[in-house]
Parts: C-alpha cells; structure tokens; sequence
C-alpha cells in the first residue's frame, strides 16, 4: 500500500510540473520547424531550393495503464530518426527532391497491458533499426503534378485526414485499420513503389503502386527487399482539397501474392477533413470523419468509424478530441470468444510546442471493450510524448 500511495504522489507531482511547464508564455513557433518524426511527406511539388541537410528527430512516449485492461503498468516506445533532405531546381524547371530516413525504434508498446487492437500508440513497434524512407520526387508546381520513385509508405499518402488527426496518438487516426492491419507498406516497414499526384485545381487524383508484401516478421531489420512471390499493393484515391478549408477523398485499394487468389485482400475508404471555424486565422476549429470497409473474412478489424476536432491557437497549441471504433469480424470474434462486437478508442490529446526544436504532448485515452483482452475491463490510459529535432 505504501508504494502505491508513494507512486500516485510521484504522478501527481509530475503531472504538475508538466501543467506548470504548459502554461508558461513561450513564443509561438511555426510546427513545421520542429519536424514530428511521424508527420508524414506530402507529394507536392515546389519551387524551393536547399542544399543537402541532415537532422536528428527524435520522440519519446511514457504511457500508463491505469485501469482496466490486461494488466496495469507503463511503457515506454520511442524513436530516433536520421533524416537526409536535398531539393532542387532542374534544368527543366521540375523540383526535384531527395529524401532519406534511417530510423532505430526502441522502447515497449502500451497496448501488450491495454489489450486493444487499434494499437494505441503510433510510435509502438518491433524494436530494429531500419532504412524507412529512401525515395526521390519530382514535380512541377505550375503544372501541379508530382512524381515519387523508391522506399515509400502507403500510410503517408493515402487515407489521411491531415492536419484535424495529425496530433492523435492512437494509430487509427493516422491510417484506418481496414488497411494497415492487411499487411499494407506502412510505419515502419515501407516497401519500394511509385506513387503520383495531380492536383490541377480542387480537385485532385493520386495512384501507387508498390513490390512487394512488407509486413513480414522475417525481415525484422534493415532493407525490405522485393522477393518472388511476394505480389504487390494498389491504390487510388480521388478527392476534392482546398488546403486550409477542406479536404474529401474516396479511396480503394487491393493487395495480393502473386499467384495466390484466396490471398488477394481489397479494401475501400472515404474521408472528409474541414475547417468548421476560423478558416485562414491563428485560431479555428476543425473536425473529420472517417470510414473504412474491407473483407472481413481475411481480417480481424472488417468496417472502421473515425471522428474528431480539434482547436488550435497560436499560444496554446492544439487541443485534439477523437472517437475510433473499429468492428471487429466474425472470424476474429470465433478465435477470442466472450468479447464484443466492436472496440472503441477515445483519446483526448494537447499539443504544445516548447520552442522550434521541443515539443510537449499530454495524452488520455479510454478503450472500450479492448479486443485482445475480452474478459479485462475498459482501459485507460494517461501518458506524455516529447518530441523534437536537432
């Protein structure tokens, strides 16, 4: 009883602290200086130059499990990111721009004590180190089209509800579970592909293409190379994006082994991300909503539902509120009998940045009815993400 009571006063004391560190004025620095290791790369073209550059980015989450659950504890995933970055302007007058991420993931993943499938944090994973990104982009930005050849992810281009999800720590709101539980190149294993984008005005069509199956537990480290047999990904989206307004999509994808039919694996979404108040201004509020629909037979997580909002200021960062349900199929439901029909997340998240290169994250998230521990309670869950960049 005395370590329990003496291990509530050292949260209580820190959870203070970290409030005190909040509240301090601090200047407001623009999000894309501090560079999130997990924000993903957008395929645009642009009319900037820079030389060669390297960057550490790194992050860091403690998370408790506080009730419920399989079992009550904390753990700890983090990330270091070693990112290269060149772009230029082309003879022809294309943008031309290279991008290399080396990547170490370490720590240990909270959803092994929470049971939930969704898996709650975004940075949990094997521990490897890895070549994550390695791609080469060209485009034009008068003619509003991009290019992308090499080691690329699905995750970060396709499926994406922006800026409105960004900040959410639960992993379903980054990518829907409908596809990145199918085997799909995502986080942190990518796989080689092309991908492009033509943006000529609202609207816009983006397609790739990528070799290989990369979520192999055989391949734990280094580079996923493309092997025979392994078949590919597909994917098209096409959507309407007004940047800073609104943003809809529809998507699709299919992903198979070369040769093997009952193994080809299909999937649809569809998106919408929009600036509900204050569009253009240092203040406003956005929300989103997503849908996500694939075989349940060949996964455990057969529909998904997302929803979210969230409120930004210039001096008090983004304060983020999100709900993920995902339902679960009916073979899944055969292998764990006595759970639910669905589980559901709610987080509830606040993102302020220190300065350029720090960023603090105080993060509650609820689950409902986790999926892999159907006889443990609701999990909640409390924790912290630091993250920066040298």
């Amino acid at each position: 009883m005395q370590m329990r009571a003496a291990r509530h006063n050292y949260c209580l004391r820190a959870v203070a602290i970290l409030v005190a560190l909040l509240l301090l004025p601090v200047a407001h620095a623009d999000a894309t200086v501090g560079g999130n290791p997990r924000a993903p790369i957008p395929l645009t073209a642009s009319n900037k130059t820079q030389p060669w550059r390297v960057r550490l980015l790194w992050a860091f989450d403690v998370m408790d499990t506080a009730s419920g659950g399989r079992a009550r504890g904390w753990k700890a995933p983090a990330l270091i990111d070693l990112r290269l970055t060149r772009r230029q302007r082309l003879q022809s007058g294309l943008d031309s721009y290279w991008h290399i991420d080396l990547i170490r993931i370490f720590g240990s993943n909270p959803s092994r004590d929470a049971g939930d499938i969704q898996v709650l944090d975004n940075l949990a994973a094997h521990h490897a180190w890895r070549l994550y990104r390695a791609f080469w982009q060209v485009g034009d930005a008068r003619e509003h089209w991009a290019l992308r050849l090499g080691w690329q992810g699905y995750d970060e281009l396709f499926g994406l509800v922006s800026d409105d999800g960004g900040d959410l720590l639960n992993s379903s709101f980054g990518q829907m579970p409908t596809s990145s539980q199918a085997g799909t190149p995502i986080w942190p294993q990518t796989a080689p592909g092309v991908s492009a984008r033509w943006h000529p005005d609202a609207f816009y069509v983006m397609a790739g293409l990528w070799s290989g199956v990369p979520r192999d537990p055989g391949i734990p480290q280094g580079l996923n190379l493309p092997r025979r047999g392994d078949g590919g990904l597909q994917a098209l989206e096409l959507g309407l994006d007004r940047h800073g307004r609104y943003k809809l999509a529809l998507g699709a994808w299919a992903l198979h082994r070369a040769g093997v039919a009952q193994q080809a694996h299909r999937g649809v979404y569809a998106l919408a991300d929009i600036v509900l108040l204050g569009a253009g201004s240092a203040r406003r509020i956005g929300g989103f909503v997503q849908w996500g629909q694939t075989q349940p037979y060949q996964s455990a997580i057969g529909r998904y539902v997302g929803a979210g909002l969230r409120w930004t200021t210039r001096h008090h960062g983004h304060v983020s509120l999100g709900m993920a349900r995902a339902l679960l199929s009916p073979s899944f439901r055969l292998q764990h009998p006595g759970g639910a029909r669905a589980e559901t997340a709610y987080e509830l998240t606040w993102r302020k940045r220190i300065d350029a290169q720090l960023a603090l994250q105080p993060d509650v998230q609820y689950i409902v009815h986790p999926a892999l521990a159907p006889r443990a309670g609701h999990a909640l869950e409390i924790g912290l993400r630091v993250d920066g960049s040298f």
